[in-house]
């Protein structure tokens, strides 16, 4: 047994009931990783049911086990709570698994979180976080392969997914050998590289196509044509009839300009809540941004919901990066 697992390993070994969940808006990581952690325990003997706060995008489907995946209002949360222990999978921020955090995280025996985001030093010592690995579906490989559970083919695609989306198709800083090491032994397993990223990149409905114009159109440019701000409100969802988790790879379309350093991405969702996701390239930190709003992530990605209203939380965020575009 590898010493870093051993809590985690342990926690798995000596329970047989439970919840696995995930961040709000749930991600190709995010599921990948709840996928590949129900198959696990399944082989173990154990029980566990996924419950997420947001509904899972339809282009995940396709997973064996994504069946299995649900929101808070479509199952009967379990009476007998006291008896689960709760895996909360690709984030270490309590707010952002939605209302799992008051109706389940209370009333479970113990809750366990498996992440890959940055985080301070208390959350680290009573969970598994590895910053430097390119996804938690990374960090999952190795406690399976550890525990000397066989990956099957519902597992192997379900890390795949969850590596693919996590590096950008193996092209993020955190992308290493070791992660193409990984992707390799999957692939052996029996994984085909060109049908999952056709399912995660070209199975997106018309209603996306039509909101990827109408986001684009929204395209402003700051600090001499170095900063891209979109926006999308929730009219713009039901105008094009799309699905808010429709519209999570828009942020990374004016990351393709040479020219452009950080992507912003203003957001509301079908019930007006406002989220601001960043990417940047470089040196340019805006986890620093996010966490300081009560949100996290990487470096190179990071993400918080706003208190603010949108005119107020875009001029704060544009305030923040002057630093990294002095004039």
């Amino acid at each position: 047994m590898d010493d870093r697992f051993k809590e985690i390993e342990e926690i798995i070994k000596q329970n047989n009931l439970f919840i696995i969940t995930a961040h709000e808006t749930p991600d190709g990581d995010a599921i990948g990783s709840e996928c590949a952690m129900s198959c696990l325990l399944k082989q173990l003997g154990k029980k566990s049911i996924i419950i997420n706060a947001d509904p899972m995008a339809y282009k995940y489907s396709f997973l064996k086990e994504a069946e299995q995946v649900h929101t808070l209002d479509e199952v009967d949360v379990p009476e007998n709570l006291s008896d689960y222990v709760l895996l909360i999978l690709d984030t270490n921020d309590i707010k952002n698994i939605g209302g799992v955090a008051d109706i389940i995280l209370p009333h479970v025996k113990r809750c366990f979180i498996l992440d890959h985001h940055e985080s301070d030093d208390e959350i680290i010592k009573n969970n598994h976080i590895e910053s430097n690995a390119s996804s938690t579906c990374e960090i999952l490989y190795d406690i399976i392969t550890d525990m000397g559970v066989g990956i099957d083919d519902d597992i192997a695609e379900a890390l795949f997914v969850g590596i693919v989306y996590d590096t950008g198709s193996f092209i993020y800083p955190k992308t290493t050998a070791k992660t193409f090491n990984i992707a390799y032994e999957l692939v052996k397993k029996g994984v085909y590289p060109n049908f999952i990223y056709s399912k995660i990149y070209e199975s997106n409905s018309i209603s996306a196509l039509k909101l990827q114009s109408r986001i684009l159109s929204s395209l402003e440019l700051f600090y001499e044509q170095r900063v891209a701000v979109q926006t999308m409100y929730k009219e713009d969802l039901e105008a094009c009839d799309a699905l808010y988790e429709e519209s999570d790879t828009l942020i990374n379309i004016p990351l393709k300009s040479e020219a452009i350093k950080v992507s912003v991405f203003f957001k509301e969702n079908e019930e007006g809540i406002l989220r601001c996701s960043m990417r940047s390239k470089g040196n340019i930190d805006v986890a620093v941004i996010a966490v300081s709003y009560g949100g996290g992530g990487h470096k190179t990605a990071a993400g918080f919901k706003s208190k603010y209203p949108l005119d107020i939380i875009k001029r704060k965020v544009l305030e923040r990066l002057s630093e990294y575009f002095p004039s």
